[in-house]
């Protein structure tokens, strides 16, 4: 798997929002680039099967225009927010769009990983 979120993300206590999510990407064919990422966050509480679960949720992207660091990703061009996050664990959830340097085709790789929020 290319890309992956770093365990411990950034919580701003004033807003609730993950600023920023991030992390390493590694192993990546060398034919190809990262053009964008899409970040989603989602923190909540159920203890069955049967409570539905409702927490914070916000969206964040990273784009050619905010730039790939060799290695990484950061996706701190803000999105959506619905309600404020909390210090403890959250579900993290990425998309990231790869282009073929000669072909100009895309590949696509998503993954999802528990961060702690602090």
């Amino acid at each position: 798997m290319p890309a992956n979120w770093y365990l411990t993300q950034h919580l701003n206590p004033t807003n609730g929002r993950i600023e920023w999510p991030a992390g390493p990407i590694t192993g990546l064919d060398p034919g190809y680039e990262p053009k964008w990422v899409e970040a989603w966050a989602v923190q909540g509480g159920g203890l069955s099967a049967t409570q539905i679960w409702m927490g914070p949720s916000q969206s964040t992207s990273q784009s050619p225009w905010s730039g790939f660091a060799p290695g990484s990703w950061t996706a701190a061009e803000p999105g959506w927010k619905n309600g404020n996050f909390q210090p403890g664990l959250a579900m993290g959830i990425s998309l990231l769009a790869l282009r073929h340097n000669t072909l100009g085709t895309y590949e696509y790789e998503w993954w999802f990983e528990v961060v702690m929020l602090q």
